[in-house]
């Protein structure tokens, strides 16, 4: 791989030539959102994509290596973007990062972790080129940079309520991570009612969370959810392998929510899901799975399948999604992709906040306690699961696809540059 020293002008790595009739939008995000692996990277590349052809779109993404294959990938699909070319992380350099976070009442996670000089300095550059005429803020971080373009309208895609999320993270943690992150929780609070005062445009990916930011005085919160694209879905058919319940767990196991997630599943509802049905198994496909979710292979029926390169052979074996979180934020875009491809779904809650989803029509909804007779319910009824799966994918084609998404998000866009 090539080094950053050996870059000494970063340039944009699209060949897309900008229309001087189209209004400048310039986009500031903490990473390229690539690969199509987590959903933050899926929501920001169909906004992206769905932006750049409508707007001048220059995209300003923090970059580790010149030969990332992201850059190339994001320009095939009309995405221009300027690299900020930043050094790897280093321990100590971040400890000094939390250090000078907790000085200066900020917040570290999801915030402070991402204002690196090199993201400063090339937004300044792109700044002195061109004036855009809107900033647009990826994620809640980018508002550390807020300084440099004091007059400059700004619209913000909010994926999640962060403060919401620190703190419900918080909750399964112990002291004195767990003060650590109820803090962080309380200054991501005050960076969000910041945003909500400074924004043009706010968009939200659910109805709560649109709540949440009008109530922290948002002028114009739009709600713009997360999609799916349903055609690359479509192959599938509608509910199957129901010889063999096979249920499928998957998320991105260096998560901690998600690692406990499948913990949750492997060694507490399984056993109970096997004392009724001993040929059933457990998928947990994810990447980047810690030591202990690498352990749940150990377990009865319990497979883990870690950075594959493809999942839908995942979801072509499968019978049953199971989405059993308890934290997070957002909206599952894992419930819409298998809703799309016609599996049928059992979920928490947490689980299904924000999909416009309802118990008993398109899917389970079960508490952790009641997890386990939830999917049991779903695996005894397989022509009420069939049922269901047709529901969740006619609801994800006509409300969830990326093409109707994309277009709210450049109506929003659109508002605030007029």
């Amino acid at each position: 791989m090539t080094s950053i020293s050996e870059i000494p002008n970063p340039v944009s790595t699209s060949q897309s030539t900008p229309h001087e009739d189209k209004p400048d939008v310039l986009v500031i995000t903490s990473e390229l959102p690539w690969p199509l692996n987590t959903g933050g990277h899926i929501r920001s590349f169909h906004i992206l994509k769905a932006l750049s052809a409508k707007f001048n779109v220059r995209v300003v993404a923090g970059v580790e290596v010149a030969d990332d294959p992201g850059l190339p990938a994001l320009g095939r699909n009309g995405i221009r973007v300027v690299p900020a070319f930043q050094k790897k992380r280093n321990p100590l350099a971040e400890a000094g990062r939390v250090a000078r976070a907790l000085v200066t009442e900020e917040p570290y996670v999801m915030f402070n972790r991402h204002n690196r000089p090199a993201m400063r300095q090339t937004i300044r550059k792109q700044l002195a080129d061109k004036t855009p005429d809107i900033v647009y803020l990826d994620h809640l971080d980018p508002l550390a940079f807020r300084g440099l373009f004091p007059r400059v309208p700004v619209v913000a895609d909010l994926h999640n309520v962060y403060s919401l999320l620190a703190k419900r993270v918080a909750t399964e943690r112990k002291f004195p991570v767990n003060a650590y992150l109820h803090n962080e929780a309380r200054l991501l609070g005050y960076m969000e009612k910041q945003l909500a005062a400074a924004a043009s445009v706010l968009m939200t990916v659910s109805d709560t969370e649109q709540d949440h930011f009008q109530k922290l005085g948002g002028r114009n919160v739009r709600l713009v959810p997360n999609g799916v694209d349903c055609a690359a879905f479509s192959k599938y058919p509608i509910g199957r392998n129901q010889d063999r319940p096979t249920i499928l767990y998957l998320g991105a196991l260096s998560w901690q929510p998600n690692a406990k997630a499948a913990e949750f599943m492997a060694r507490d509802v399984m056993p109970r899901i096997l004392a009724e049905r001993p040929d059933a198994r457990l998928l947990i496909v994810g990447r980047n799975p810690g030591p202990e979710v690498n352990a749940l292979s150990y377990l009865p029926n319990v497979e883990v399948h870690a950075n594959v390169p493809d999942v839908g052979v995942y979801f072509e074996q499968s019978s049953l999604m199971a989405v059993p979180l308890d934290s997070g934020g957002g909206t599952r875009l894992k419930i819409l992709e298998a809703f799309a491809a016609g599996l049928p779904v059992v979920s928490t809650p947490v689980g299904c906040e924000g999909i416009d989803c309802r118990h008993g029509e398109h899917l389970w909804v079960a508490e952790r306690d009641q997890f386990a007779e939830g999917l049991l319910e779903a695996i005894d009824a397989p022509q009420l699961a069939t049922e269901f799966a047709e529901r969740g994918r006619r609801l994800a084609e006509e409300t969830y696809d990326w093409s109707a998404i994309g277009k709210a998000a450049c109506a929003a866009v659109a508002q605030a540059v007029r």
